[in-house]
């Protein structure tokens, strides 16, 4: 008798509770090395993620105690070895796809948080840059080894940059250097450093903050943000004057100074979920 096959695992494992996603990056056996499934999953939560009007947050974190090692050398090899060898064209829109994903994170209306443990290393790296909190746990390790392999960190350069600044974001990527948890909250890649034991108290702290905030007002700042990074400053600052004024008229802020002023929680505030295993 056949013994019927197990189905795949999935790459990237996510859910909703409350108001507030939650994604697990599944590949433990290889550190979480970013597979194309893998990332294809991520594109497909974002989309998810940014179709749900009442999502206040997305958080991402590894399976298996790492957060990712980055790029599949497998696949890389396979790329580079593969009879036809793949033209630049090709080898071009396979590697753009990771900058895609990166963008499409950063472009949620909601804010996103990456809890990092172990390694988050080179995609992984970019991956937690490209998030708005990085909170740490002490026995992270962050490092961007492209350039010791005789590649460069292509897509998660310009993520890195915005985070760090050029001149802290270059010498990373040049000197290939590895950054211990204290070292990554010194350089501003990590938000928040605790011990493990820790994790779940700091998550709550930051979806405790993020649920007292009215959801439009949030996401008008993360347009703000965004705007102020792809746009001109004046462009900038008419949209948000835009935005500010239809907050004004949508009657959010009378709640929220009436709250304020009564000392009580603001009618949009919603309760925190039960946390899942961030293991």
């Amino acid at each position: 008798m056949n013994t019927p096959a197990s189905p795949p695992v999935s790459p990237l494992q996510s859910e909703r509770r409350g108001a507030f996603w939650f994604a697990r990056l599944n590949r433990p056996e290889k550190r979480n090395a970013l597979s194309e499934a893998l990332l294809e999953a991520l594109g497909d939560l974002c989309d998810r993620v940014a179709a749900d009007p009442d999502a206040r947050a997305l958080v991402i974190w590894g399976a298996g105690g790492h957060f990712s090692v980055g790029a599949d050398f497998g696949r890389f090899l396979e790329l580079m070895v593969g009879s036809p060898a793949p033209d630049d064209a090709t080898l071009a829109r396979h590697n753009r796809g990771f900058g895609i994903l990166l963008e499409r994170l950063t472009e949620l209306p909601v804010p996103t948080v990456a809890i990092v443990r172990g390694a988050a290393m080179g995609g992984g790296f970019g991956l937690a840059a490209a998030c708005d909190r990085v909170i740490a746990c002490d026995d992270a390790v962050f490092s961007m080894p492209e350039v010791t392999i005789g590649v460069a960190p292509a897509q998660i350069a310009p993520f890195v940059i915005r985070r760090l600044g050029p001149t802290r974001g270059r010498w990373l990527m040049l000197g290939a250097a590895r950054l211990s948890a204290a070292e990554a909250l010194a350089a501003g890649l990590a938000d928040v450093v605790v011990p493990a034991a820790e994790i779940n108290s700091a998550v709550t702290a930051t979806l405790n903050a993020l649920a007292a905030a009215e959801p439009g007002a949030m996401r008008a700042t993360k347009r703000l943000v965004n705007r102020t990074l792809h746009s001109g400053l004046t462009e900038a600052l008419d949209a948000a004057a835009l935005d500010f004024a239809k907050l004004l008229r949508s009657g959010a802020p009378v709640e929220g100074i009436a709250a304020t002023r009564q000392k009580r929680p603001p009618a949009w505030r919603v309760p925190l979920p039960e946390l899942p295993e961030f293991t």
